[in-house]
């Protein structure tokens, strides 16, 4: 099993260790909802570019219905592909945009974990100096 870290601080410190934390599981969240944003978008990019595809072999003069809630409407299908087609190019940058989004919070996260390494190795005491503390107590 690991040893646990003892550390060192006095109250500014103490603030300063909280406010690294608090950054870190700040970080993480909004690197796991950028994941899933991503993930949606291009799900949604792929769904429309199929969809797309698949009335692509039809020709323009079939019925084609939109699902507006319970309800399907008709639509001219040429109107039909033009919104799929603008679907698939906004999905498609969003996702990028997202990715690129990611990058950036990916490294400020990584110099967070950086600084947090830094600070408790600043503020780290070894087991003999935590026993000769608590010995002089």
């Amino acid at each position: 099993m690991a040893d646990l870290v003892q550390l060192e601080l006095d109250e500014k410190d103490k603030e300063n260790f909280q406010e690294l934390q608090q950054a870190m599981g700040e970080a993480q969240k909004e690197l796991a909802s950028l994941t899933m944003k991503g993930r949606t978008r291009n799900a949604e990019a792929k769904h429309a570019a199929f969809t797309y595809a698949e009335l692509e072999k039809v020709g323009d003069d079939a019925k084609a219905y939109e699902q507006v809630g319970k309800m399907f409407l008709l639509k001219p299908l040429p109107d039909l592909k033009a919104q799929l087609e603008e679907e698939v190019e906004k999905a498609t940058k969003d996702a990028t945009a997202l990715g690129e989004k990611k990058k950036h919070v990916e490294e400020s996260y990584k110099k967070i974990q950086e600084d947090f390494q830094e600070f408790v190795k600043a503020h780290m005491v070894s087991a003999d100096e935590a026993a000769k503390d608590k010995d002089d107590k």
